[in-house]
């Protein structure tokens, strides 16, 4: 069986480049070492935040904006509805320097932005307390992304497309020679062969790119889903935005599976050796979470039925993504260290994955993605 392109890793990233590979004619094979979706992946999840306030970084905000449309282009293309835009409220509890920020880019950028006193947050969100915040920087366009759905979309297209999924899989050697990959070998000793591989292996970077050493962080996350005790109404995506507290790390979503909202914690958390481990929260997050909710949102802090989950992400150190040829190589890429941001830029990244496979001048600067500018830490021979 021959395939054009091999991607190793079955998230948002590996699938959202697949399936724009498959729609310009290439045949695709898609790995990933558990399932696709991977359930230990960033990425398996039923909402993630989309948001276009990057404090003062104008670049990133320029990135979700020109992700939108794409995601509406999918929307009709497959019918379903992957980008919900119930806004994204920015509440500045610390000096509010980063929601300042904010709210300064995109009203320059003249995209769709306000900044609401405690007063109208309350106006707006009557269960919120009026002490919640100095000030709130609301925008919008941004929301939520039904990740898993996109997952799962993006992977019976490249089924109907001659592409595969190959679940189960673990690459433990990328084989090259003269500047190029020749192959891939898997932990039962079988060899995987195309002419262009992309690597998009999330948690797993540091594992399958042992031998190029790219120093990546790989950082635990921890989220709880809670059913409201009351007013449930009050947090569907209708009434009620994602929510953001920068300075104390957490973030919030509306009521969007079987009547379940989340709050996370978003900011980085601890580093973890090794990539996937033990997928429920420390039992201390609980108790984070009530007294967060307490404090700001208090019709939800004595909730009872909770389900908790817990994510592994992937950081450079300067927090940019990882978009580049892989070092030495003239026939292989990586689409790596997204933070948890995979699910909001996916249709851009897979579009411009796609552009370099094809041999195309990608319609997004790659400057700040470049592997250079890291310090590569090789494995010795």
């Amino acid at each position: 069986m021959s395939h054009d392109v091999i991607i190793v890793g079955g998230g948002i990233i590996g699938t959202a480049t697949a399936y724009s590979l498959a729609r310009r004619g290439h045949k695709v094979l898609v790995m990933d070492q558990v399932a696709i979706p991977n359930p230990q992946g960033s990425s398996d999840d039923h909402a993630r935040v989309f948001r276009l306030a990057h404090g003062k970084d104008s670049f990133y905000a320029d990135l979700a904006a020109r992700t939108i449309p794409l995601w509406k282009e999918h929307e009709r293309a497959f019918g379903e509805e992957f980008l919900t835009q119930n806004g994204v409220l920015d509440l500045a509890a610390g000096d509010g320097r980063r929601e300042e920020a904010s709210y300064k880019t995109l009203s320059d950028m003249r995209l769709r932005v306000e900044r609401l006193t405690p007063q109208q947050v309350v106006e707006r969100y009557r269960m919120m307390r009026l002490r919640c915040c100095k000030f709130a920087v609301f925008h919008p366009d941004g929301g939520m992304v039904w990740a898993k759905r996109a997952i799962e979309a993006f992977s019976r297209h490249i089924l109907r497309n001659r592409g595969h999924l190959e679940p189960g899989v673990k690459i433990v050697k990328v084989l090259k020679d003269k500047g190029k990959v020749t192959a891939l070998k898997d932990s039962k000793g079988k060899f995987w062969r195309a002419e262009h591989y992309v690597f998009c292996p999330g948690a797993w970077t540091r594992e399958v790119l042992e031998d190029y050493g790219i120093p990546v962080d790989i950082t635990r996350q921890e989220c709880l889903y809670l059913r409201p005790p009351r007013n449930q109404g009050r947090y569907r995506p209708t009434h009620f935005p994602v929510f953001a507290f920068d300075k104390l790390g957490m973030h919030g979503f509306p009521v969007h599976i079987h009547g379940f909202l989340k709050v996370g914690f978003h900011r980085k958390g601890p580093s973890n050796r090794q990539p996937v481990m033990p997928l429920v929260p420390d039992r201390k997050f609980e108790g984070q979470s009530r007294r967060f909710l307490k404090d700001f949102v208090p019709d939800l802090a004595d909730f009872s039925e909770q389900e908790g989950r817990v994510y592994y992400y992937t950081r450079t150190a300067d927090g940019d993504f990882l978009l580049d040829t892989l070092p030495g190589v003239d026939n292989a890429w990586l689409a790596a260290a997204f933070a948890g941001d995979g699910p909001m830029f996916a249709p851009l990244v897979g579009q411009t994955m796609s552009q370099l496979v094809s041999g195309e001048k990608p319609a997004v600067n790659l400057h700040r993605f470049r592997v250079s500018r890291l310090r590569l830490r090789p494995k010795k021979a």
